[in-house]
């Protein structure tokens, strides 16, 4: 098959940062040809409450009337990313008085944030568990033991399919990534 060209390619990235052991910021932006949109929250983990949310378009279709939906942010404020929150959060910063690409990257933050229980719960592991082969039946139940709910989210954590788990799961490969940093203000 020959190669193609796209015609349009569109980039999200999502960053957790840590400020305390229970506060987190995370940060998430969004750019294609048009759109340079950014929006962060802080969170209060384990709750996943959210304590600040600020966004900002640098560059989109009317670039300083988008900006002008910024204040529609502080609504999130007080809310907890659980079941219900994309449609609640979606409702706070999108729609006719909103914008919809910051709704786009207010849902890829709660992604993130629900995966803080993840990040926390493998960190609090010791080194030599973290670094022993993978079982992938143990690491579900551990999983579920600790961040119960989880359960019935997925195809893999219903509970009826720890046994597909078992013959079909291989063990975790991790990912070398390189973080980022940031400096706060």
């Amino acid at each position: 098959m020959p190669d193609i060209d796209a015609i349009f390619h569109r980039t999200k990235n999502v960053t957790i940062y840590p400020l305390t052991a229970e506060r987190f910021l995370i940060a998430a932006l969004l750019q294609d040809e048009v759109h340079d949109v950014h929006a962060e929250v802080e969170i209060v983990y384990p709750s996943l409450e959210i304590v600040a949310a600020r966004s900002e378009v640098r560059n989109g279709p009317f670039t300083e009337v988008c900006n002008l939906t910024q204040p529609n942010m502080q609504r999130l404020v007080g809310m907890r990313v659980g079941r219900g929150f994309t449609q609640h959060a979606r409702a706070a910063v999108g729609g006719g008085g909103g914008c919809h690409r910051v709704s786009e990257l207010i849902v890829e933050i709660a992604q993130a944030a629900y995966q803080l229980h993840f990040v926390q719960f493998f960190r609090s592991l010791p080194a030599e568990a973290r670094q022993a082969e993978d079982d992938p039946v143990r690491r579900r139940r551990a999983v579920l033991e600790s961040i119960p709910g989880m359960r019935n989210t997925c195809f893999s954590y219903q509970e009826d399919n720890e046994a597909l788990i078992a013959t079909k799961a291989t063990p975790l490969r991790l990912r070398g990534q390189t973080l980022p940093r940031r400096a706060l203000p």
